[in-house]
């Protein structure tokens, strides 16, 4: 037989709330009829038949009488199921993340092992012999200062300490030390932009992209140029809601990171616009537009001195690097920086059109709306250096140190990248899936062309070895290889004794006429004054020729080795020697 009893469902609605204008009312409780007599005597099967029929307390919904109820309320149900506001718990799990980040940063750094770059030889030699002018006077006999991109009295010091430290390792040690804490800069920034969660995805993004695992171990003055970019970029935001003056402090940073590489300059037109971006929301355009033009006096002013803005404004991408096909500098556009940058534009479109998300709210919002048009803008200024590097390196033809110049654009572009991450997700995790395959896949990327960047280049080891075996006391020796030489063959030579191509030398021949650059090169091939000369298919065309030709027109020079690099790149060197 089927109950009458009605079924009391845990999934059904609760029952609504009083409005606030009625009081509210009190469930009364259950009260024995007074003409029935007591449950003692009345007999079982009729208190059997009332217990079937009753109704349960807990399910009177109706309530005609206005029958006082029990005194409770249904809070209202948030949107969302946490608190976007900033929080100590959540501070520390993003912390905890961070040191996550940083760990995953480092391994990807530290697992390439390869021999000095002629890069780093050159800063690590230069650096030795500007430390050891500066505290015993020693004269500087190198001519690779010009070989720095940046001023030689800034990075290379730093290099050649570490260097006397622990040699090459010391020296990379130093740049892994600079790239991890601009990763750190970086996720303070964009926190301030955004929030934590958008601040970890842009970081993890950014951690695992070639420029960065490459630059982190790499001696050379971009390592410490980038982290000035992010000191600079870090104080701009965290000036925007205070007075315009103070974006004055971002000056020192971004001149003291042109100066270190000239290459930074590419990041100083999007600090400058950066300074107005992120203060418009907060205050008139007037004092917005204030802070923007403060920076860029600022900057301008502190490059003054030594002539460093005059080598600035007229550095350019072709001074010192190799050449390249259009084609080859599109390829490795899209490789090394195609995804993030893909990212980053789909973050600054995404935020133009709308805000927030239901999870997006800056941890310092003072609740200033912002405009579409301010929202652009601060996409468009942070993805801007990301196209603009390509740009100029088309213009001038030069695929030599991209992949570190990237560097720049990808570090303005993280927080974008970080909002096109989580915007791909979704609110409350949609789809996390995605966000996994994009990372995974910056991961592998990263991790393949760090690890070809150190295996594509030519066999030193062999070059160094055909060196030292030929390298005497008194040699005159030119080479289009800088660095190298001086920095491994300190035992068997001088650094005065190494001439660098690129640079040229000062020579009279013997007629008493007085030759410079190039032109000194070539003459004292000619007249067979130099021991050995070493010729680089990555350098300069137009070097390279005049020498190769002066080798053929001289008759007392005979090649004695020749070296491809074995991973097909197209790097070559040519080992001269005089008979």
């Amino acid at each position: 037989m089927m109950s009458t009893e009605p079924e009391f469902n845990v999934f059904s609605p609760r029952p609504k709330a009083p409005t606030p204008k009625t009081p509210a009312a009190r469930i009364p409780a259950p009260q024995a009829p007074a003409a029935e007599a007591p449950e003692a005597d009345v007999p079982a099967p009729r208190r059997a038949r009332a217990a079937a029929t009753a109704v349960p307390v807990a399910v009177a919904v109706d309530n005609p009488d206005a029958v006082e109820l029990a005194p409770y309320t249904i809070p209202q149900v948030p949107a969302i199921g946490w608190d976007p506001a900033s929080s100590p718990r959540r501070r520390w799990i993003a912390r905890g993340l961070l040191g996550a980040v940083l760990g995953v940063q480092a391994a990807l750094s530290l697992r390439l092992l390869a021999a000095a770059h002629p890069d780093e030889a050159a800063a690590m030699v230069a650096g030795r012999q500007q430390l050891a002018h500066l505290l015993h006077g020693t004269p500087v006999t190198t001519d690779l200062l010009d070989r720095v991109p940046g001023s030689p009295w800034l990075y290379p010091p730093l290099a050649g300490a570490a260097a006397n430290a622990g040699g090459i390792w010391g020296t990379r040690l130093l740049s892994l030390g600079f790239a991890l804490l601009t990763t750190v800069l970086l996720y303070s920034l964009t926190r301030r932009l955004f929030n934590e969660r958008v601040a970890i995805c842009g970081i993890a993004a950014y951690a695992v992209l070639q420029s960065t695992v490459v630059v982190g171990f790499y001696g050379a003055p971009e390592s410490l140029a980038v982290l000035l970019v992010a000191l600079a970029a870090w104080t701009t935001v965290f000036t925007a809601r205070r007075s315009p003056a103070l974006v004055l402090l971002a000056a020192p940073a971004a001149a003291l990171a042109c100066a270190v590489a000239y290459s930074a300059a590419f990041a100083v037109p999007a600090l400058v616009l950066l300074a107005l971006a992120c203060a418009w929301p907060h205050r008139r355009p007037g004092p917005a537009a204030l802070r923007a033009l403060l920076l860029a006096v600022g900057t301008t002013l502190l490059l003054l001195p030594y002539g460093l803005l005059g080598k600035v404004v007229h550095w350019s991408p072709s001074h010192g690097n190799a050449p390249g096909s259009t084609g080859s500098i599109l390829l490795g556009t899209v490789q090394w920086g195609g995804l993030f940058t893909l990212l980053a534009v789909a973050g600054a479109v995404a935020y133009a059109h709308r805000e927030q998300m239901t999870e997006h709210e800056p941890p310092e919002n003072d609740g200033a709306a912002t405009t579409r048009a301010q929202r652009a803008l601060l996409g468009t200024v942070l993805t801007a250096t990301a196209l603009l590097i390509p740009a100029v390196h088309l213009w001038t033809g030069t695929s030599g140190a991209l992949f570190r110049h990237l560097g720049y654009g990808m570090l303005l572009a993280t927080p974008l990248a970080g909002v096109g991450l989580t915007r791909l997700v979704g609110a409350h995790f949609r789809h996390p899936q995605l966000g996994i395959l994009a990372w995974v896949a910056l991961l592998a990327l990263g991790m393949e062309q760090s690890a070809l960047r150190y295996q594509n280049g030519p066999d030193s080891g062999r070059l160094l070895a055909v060196l030292r075996a030929h390298a005497v006391p008194q040699g005159h020796y030119l080479t289009e290889v800088d660095g190298l030489a001086e920095y491994y063959l300190g035992s068997v030579s001088k650094p005065a004794q190494w001439v660098s191509a690129r640079a040229g030398t000062d020579y009279r021949d013997g007629a008493g006429v007085q030759h410079h650059g190039e032109d000194g090169s070539t003459a004292a091939i000619r007249d067979g004054w130099f021991t050995m000369v070493v010729l680089d298919s990555t350098a300069p065309e137009a070097t390279d020729r005049a020498l190769s030709a002066a080798l053929t027109a001289s008759g007392q020079y005979k090649l004695i080795a020749q070296f491809t690099s074995p991973t097909g790149d197209s790097s070559t060197y040519k080992v001269y020697l005089k008979h």
